[in-house]
């Protein structure tokens, strides 16, 4: 696990490379966060338990940074880099994972939040867009999953070195060995549940979630 100045910042820094990875949930980012630890440290990550509470590579390897968090004098001249995927998209891969796979809005995960805001339990996908306002606060994984990824890289895209979507990971994986000398092997986590489409989707509903994520069209849409 890399070794911060600050306690409180444990993100994807290779201080030896000069390299930052600003991390976006259900942008690859398990896979790359994992592919990074075994870069660094030689050996992959493995999953534990410590003090009856399960460690894994998001809260024992590398957080998951907001923009506003980023330890800004530290990687000021770093190789900064990110990953960036269609809202709709990961909209979609968010409610197959998250919800219908880790069943995060099942009463045995989200009793209180689902009470509260009377709402049913693991929701079809229509439901789920209908209210997703309420679905995304009654559970906190749900809300970290699904916030737009300018929360994660801000609305500066010039910002990074150079920004990349799941089909430049190829290019991705090249540019990070041209840096650091050796080639790091990128698996596929967090694959589980359903696969949608946006086809699957209504052309009203489509355009809910693309309100939803205006700033992440705005500032990434080039790349889409």
């Amino acid at each position: 696990m890399i070794k911060t100045k600050d306690k409180k910042t444990m993100a994807v820094i290779l201080d030896k490379h000069k390299i930052f990875y600003g991390a976006v949930p259900k942008t690859a980012c398990s896979s790359l966060k994992l592919a990074f630890f075994e870069l660094e440290n030689g050996f992959p990550f493995k999953p534990f338990v410590s003090n009856g509470r399960s460690r894994h590579i998001h809260n024992s390897g590398y957080a998951t940074l907001p923009r506003a968090k980023y330890p800004e004098e530290r990687i000021k001249d770093y190789f900064r880099v990110a990953m960036v995927r269609e809202p709709i998209s990961r909209f979609l891969s968010a409610y197959g994972n998250r919800v219908i796979a880790h069943k995060e809005l099942s009463m045995y995960k989200a009793e209180e939040g689902l009470t509260q805001a009377n709402l049913e339990p693991t929701p079809d996908l229509d439901l789920y867009i209908e209210r997703f306002h309420e679905y995304r606060r009654a559970h906190p994984s749900i809300l970290h999953h699904t916030r737009p990824s300018a929360f994660f890289l801000g609305t500066d895209a010039s910002y990074f070195t150079k920004l990349y979507t799941p089909a430049d990971m190829d290019q991705f994986v090249a540019d990070i060995a041209e840096r650091t000398g050796t080639t790091m092997t990128v698996g596929r986590a967090q694959t589980g549940g359903p696969k949608f489409k946006v086809d699957d989707l209504t052309r009203k509903q489509q355009n809910k979630i693309k309100k939803l994520y205006k700033e992440d069209y705005k500032t990434f849409g080039k790349f889409f």
